[in-house]
């Protein structure tokens, strides 16, 4: 469990790309019957799976030596692309505190925009 942690660590800020164009019929207005409050719940809960995600693997990071993965992302013809990331406490800790504030700020705003119809907007 610990390396697949460890080697899906990079996957925590897609959460919220994926939160954001999943909401977007709601934020233009293709669905209008139900609300913008379908949109919120669902960014609120990818947000709330990338937060546990990233308290997980600060978990397992907080004892090892930080890494440097090297992620291939698209190879041909000699072509060679990819990314390396650093993984160690300092940067898991700094993913646990962006997602954690992002949380609380759309906790907040589920509440404060309660009754307006540009809350999937908002979050997206």
């Amino acid at each position: 469990m610990d390396q697949f942690l460890f080697s899906t660590s990079w996957y925590v800020p897609l959460y919220g790309l994926v939160g954001a164009i999943f909401t977007l019929p709601w934020a233009v207005g293709l669905i209008r019957r139900t609300g913008p409050r379908p949109a919120a719940y669902f960014n609120l809960l990818t947000t709330i799976i990338g937060f546990v995600h990233s308290l997980l693997v600060f978990k397992d990071i907080w004892s090892r030596d930080p890494q440097n993965p090297v992620i291939n992302w698209f190879s041909a013809a000699g072509f060679d692309l990819s990314f390396a990331l650093e993984i160690s406490p300092v940067s898991i800790g700094a993913t646990v505190l962006i997602t954690g504030l992002s949380l609380l700020a759309q906790i907040y705003a589920l509440g404060y925009m309660e009754k307006d119809w540009s809350l999937a907007r908002f979050l997206r």
